[in-house]
C-alpha cells in the first residue's frame, strides 16, 4: 500500500514538474514576445577641405609672399609713349629726363576657389618733386598717383586683369625747374604700388 501511494506521488510529482516546466516555457515566449522591437541602425560620414586661397600678382602668389616686382623705368620711350627714346646716354631705367615716358603693368589674377576683389594703393617717392604725371588710360593724367588708387574691383575665380600705368615728364614744362633738377642730377623717383586682395563673402 505504501509502495502504491509512493509510486502514485512520485507519478504526481513528474507530472507537477512538467506542468511546471510547459508554464515556464510559454511565459518566457510570451515575455520574449512582450520586449521584441526593431533595431536598425545607419552610420554618416562627410568630410570638406578648406578652398585655396591664391592671388597672383605679376606671377607671384601674394598669399605667401609680401612683394612683387614691376619695371617701371626698363622701358624708356619718347614723349610719345611708344617711340625708343634715341636721344638720351642710357634708356635702362637708371637715368629719366624731360620728354621721357613709360609705363608698367600689374597683372592680377585669381589662382584661388573664391570670387575676390582687389584694391591698389599707389605712392611716389619723389625727392624734389620731378614734374612727372600719371595715368591709367592714357587721356587723364594726374600729377598725385593716389589719384590713380582703386578698391573694391571685382576678379573671379581663374580671372586675369591688367592694370597698365603709364608715366610721362612732359617735355613743355617750366625749363627752369627741369633745369635745376638736371644739373643737381641727385633727384631720385621712387613708384610704389601695393595690391589688396579680399575674398568675396
Amino acid at each position: 500500500m505504501n509502495n502504491q501511494k509512493s509510486q502514485r506521488r512520485s507519478s504526481m510529482m513528474v507530472r507537477l514538474a512538467a506542468m511546471l516546466v510547459v508554464v515556464m516555457m510559454f511565459t518566457m515566449c510570451m515575455v520574449s514576445g512582450t520586449f521584441a522591437k526593431y533595431v536598425s541602425s545607419a552610420t554618416g560620414t562627410d568630410s570638406a577641405t578648406v578652398a585655396k586661397w591664391d592671388i597672383k600678382v605679376n606671377s607671384e602668389n601674394i598669399a605667401t609672399t609680401e612683394t612683387f616686382t614691376f619695371d617701371l623705368f626698363k622701358t624708356i620711350t619718347d614723349s610719345d609713349l611708344s617711340s625708343p627714346e634715341a636721344d638720351m646716354d642710357s634708356v635702362d631705367g637708371t637715368i629719366i629726363a624731360p620728354g621721357t615716358s613709360g609705363k608698367f603693368d600689374i597683372v592680377i589674377k585669381n589662382d584661388s576657389q573664391v570670387n575676390a576683389t582687389y584694391a591698389i594703393d599707389y605712392s611716389v617717392t619723389n625727392t624734389d618733386s620731378i614734374p612727372v604725371r600719371f595715368s591709367v588710360n592714357g587721356t587723364d593724367w594726374k600729377t598725385d598717383i593716389n589719384d590713380l588708387d582703386v578698391t573694391g574691383v571685382a576678379i573671379n575665380m581663374g580671372g586675369t586683369t591688367t592694370v597698365t600705368v603709364q608715366w610721362k615728364w612732359i617735355f613743355d614744362g617750366d625749363d627752369t625747374i627741369d633745369t635745376g633738377l638736371g644739373s643737381a642730377a641727385t633727384a631720385t623717383l621712387e613708384v610704389e604700388a601695393k595690391v589688396t586682395a579680399t575674398q568675396v563673402d
